[in-house]
């Protein structure tokens, strides 16, 4: 790998340009408690199909891309990942690392992030990466949200749980941090609306007496109303299979037109499943099986690969060359980047080091 030191305001527009063309409401998720342990299940919903799995390595030195006046934060991961791409390696919309710690971003319009001020910036798609490179409990991303300057035009926020099956919704209103966590959650569901804004629509479709009524439609505070209603129904009367359970509640939230890729992580045993809406099969990868370390091939696969089943031993040495196409198919749902734009972005990961010996 080489040293990569300039273009970081470059690069950071590029990310703004493409990730411009995602919808405004968009994606549902939830947290599944289970006999075998928890599950957090998630709908990606957007205008591009194009995706790639990433593995992601311990081991490597990193500096988030961020403007020229602003100062990076910097960091060697410390835990090795999977994590959903759309927007090239290092920019995830979503994972789960190998201690179990799970992060999704979801859609919200009303974000605004704070102002920087003199703390350490980072992107808000790379700030994913950073907290599975990082942490093994929800507490200490919530706590990283209040200590870095997370930046970017492209707005979200975030739900995530850990192998506990402790979880936490955060987001950026007004310019200020706002967090529920296990104290103050009282159900680990996400939509595209703002979570008080969601619980409150959930009380009052449940009313206050007589059967609670499941709203219909594919908007954020419908899905939200019937993930929370389907996640609950799952817990108290399960199924033969949880995972099967999850994929039930993802399929009845799912919006027909967007439903891109549908995800449920198994936090304890180190599994990841999903499918696609083109590869409706569900497929599978663990976490356990694959060597983490930065020393070792980096791997991949493309959401479009026709392999079913456990795709553990199938995944393929990453390229660029790969990403460039990922990237391209997802942006030319949005806007078609200027010419190198897609490069500059690719080439990000090359210059990431591994810090043990080689």
């Amino acid at each position: 790998m080489r040293t990569q030191s300039t273009r970081i305001a470059v690069v950071l527009s590029i990310a703004t340009v493409l990730l411009a063309g995602l919808p405004a409401d968009a994606s549902t998720a939830f947290l599944l408690k289970s006999a075998g342990g928890p599950l957090l299940a998630k709908n990606f919903d957007g205008e591009a199909a194009a995706g790639m799995l990433v593995v992601n390595q311990r081991g490597v030195a990193k500096t988030a891309l961020v403007g020229a006046n602003q100062s990076p934060v910097r960091w060697t991961s410390r835990y090795g990942s999977v994590t959903f791409n759309q927007q090239g390696r290092e920019f995830p919309f979503g994972g789960m690392n190998e201690t179990g710690l799970a992060m999704e971003s979801l859609w919200l319009t009303e974000t605004r992030y704070p102002e920087p001020g003199d703390r350490q910036t980072i992107g808000v798609l790379q700030w994913i990466q950073y907290c599975l490179d990082s942490f093994r409990r929800v507490d200490d991303v919530v706590a990283s949200a209040s200590e870095l300057a997370i930046t970017g035009s492209a707005t979200f926020h975030f739900l995530a749980c850990d192998a506990t099956a402790s979880c936490a919704v955060i987001e950026f209103l007004d310019g200020k941090l706002v967090e529920r966590n296990t104290r103050t959650l009282p159900l680990p569901v996400l939509s595209d609306d703002t979570y008080a804004t969601s619980l409150d629509y959930l009380n009052r479709t449940l009313g206050y007496g007589g059967e609670p009524v499941t709203p219909e439609g594919i908007g954020s505070l419908p899905r939200f109303a019937r993930a929370a209603n389907g996640a609950h129904a799952a817990r108290s009367k399960p199924g033969d299979s949880p995972i099967t359970d999850a994929f039930a509640v993802l399929a009845d939230v799912a919006q027909p037109k967007s439903t891109r890729w549908s995800i449920v992580y198994e936090l304890t045993t180190g599994r990841i499943n999903f499918r696609t809406a083109e590869l409706p099969a569900i497929r599978s990868i663990d976490l356990s099986r694959l060597d983490l370390d930065c020393t070792a091939d980096r791997l991949m696969l493309d959401l479009a690969t026709e392999i079913t089943g456990d795709v553990t031993s199938h995944l393929t040495p990453y390229t660029p060359e790969a990403d460039r196409r990922v990237v391209e198919a997802a942006s030319s749902a949005a806007s078609a980047p200027a010419p190198g734009d897609v490069e500059r972005i690719i080439a990000y990961p090359e210059g990431l080091l591994c810090t043990f010996s080689q």
